[in-house]
This record gives structure tokens, sequence and C-alpha cells, in this order.
């Protein structure tokens, strides 16, 4: 789905569906329209980088469904900015741009109703799944292992092109275990966050 730099994802079940992630304002209407008539029961937001989550409160009201993020992550729907870094010339340049973003994007104040956890199933919002904690990127990112073995990986991953790891983090111990963890999940297919290309690339795991 179109999301202004970072994809959305829609996941659709036999009767309900899961939207991970939002997007930003920019493309709100367009990606919001794609979710109308598939029984959103749950946006689920991957991490709280306003590039992910601008959208949670509007869509929220729209679609009249709960807003889930990882605790360690749920402040940053509040107000709280914390920066990344990054090593090497062109992930200081990426970071820097980050947080010059993270400091001047606003993010609508909402408050989640759920909490993600590692290996929470998202059966109860009708899709066979579950949530993968991911941390590095962000303190409670997360991504989602379907049961067909495809892994939406959030910001653990990028395809700038080339599928690789975030050019930015919080914690940089804590993403290389992530990535290890990725690794031991053995994906079909990876979906990142942000990917350079057309709908669909990005997603062969290397």
């Amino acid at each position: 789905m179109p999301s202004s730099g970072a994809r959305a994802y829609l996941l659709r079940g036999e009767a309900s569906s899961v939207l991970v992630d939002t997007g930003t304002e920019k493309l709100a209407e367009q990606t919001l329209a794609a979710c109308h008539h598939m029984a959103v029961r749950l946006i689920l937001l991957t991490h709280g980088h306003y590039d992910h989550c601008q959208n949670a409160a509007y869509f929220a009201q729209e679609l009249g469904c709960p807003v889930a993020i990882a605790r360690d992550d749920a402040e940053l729907l509040s107000g709280v900015q914390r920066p990344v870094q990054g090593e090497g010339f062109r992930d200081q340049a990426f970071a820097w741009l980050s947080n010059r973003s993270i400091r001047k994007e606003p993010i609508p104040r909402v408050e989640p109703s759920v909490f993600l956890e590692d290996g929470m199933s998202l059966a109860p919002y009708g899709i066979d799944g579950r949530v993968v904690a991911l941390p590095g990127h962000t303190a409670g990112s997360v991504g989602v292992f379907l049961n067909s073995r495809d892994l939406l990986a959030g910001d653990a991953m990028f395809c700038l092109p080339g599928l690789g790891p975030s050019w930015c983090y919080e914690d940089k111990g804590q993403m290389e275990k992530s990535l290890e963890k990725i690794k031991e999940l053995r994906p079909r297919r990876i979906y990142p966050g942000h990917v350079l290309g057309p709908p669909g690339s990005g997603s062969d795991h290397h």
C-alpha cells in the first residue's frame, strides 16, 4: 500500500483484516480508501516513528478499531521523541535526516489500547500469524511473522535497494540480535518497512 516513504501493509484474513502501519498524512486518504470495506479490526504499529504512525489516530476513528504498539514505543505516540544514530557516512547522514524529520513531523496523539508482545497471536483479529519483537531500530520495534512464513519486518530491515539492516537505530546491539532472530525464523519472504522500487519489490529473502 502507498505510504509516502514507509510501506503500510493490509493483512487480510477470511473475515477481517489488520493494518500494519499507517504511513504519513500525505497519503492518508489514499491509504484509508484501501482499508474501507476490509473489516479492519486492528491497527498494528511496528514502531513509533511518524512515517509509520502519523495517521494512527485518524484511522482508528475512521475505521473504529484499536491501535496496537509495543509498550517500549507507546510514549512515542504521546509526544516523546528519541533520536536514532548510525555508523559510517551514509548511515550517519540518514540518521541526521531521520532525526530532523522526527523533530519536525507531528504525531497526532493516540492512546494505544493493545500492547504488543513477542509471540502474541493475531488469531483474535482474524490473521494467521504472530508478533515478533525486533528491537534495535527503536526499543519497541516489532514485526509480524505469518503462518505462511512471510515476515513483515518493520524497520528492522530496509530495501533501498537490496535487502539489509536498517540504516539507523536506537541500539545497535539490539538491532544485531534482531537480525539474528530474523535469520533463525527462516522466513520465506521479507517485507521491510522501507522499499525503493515498485510494489512487490523488496520481498525476496537473501
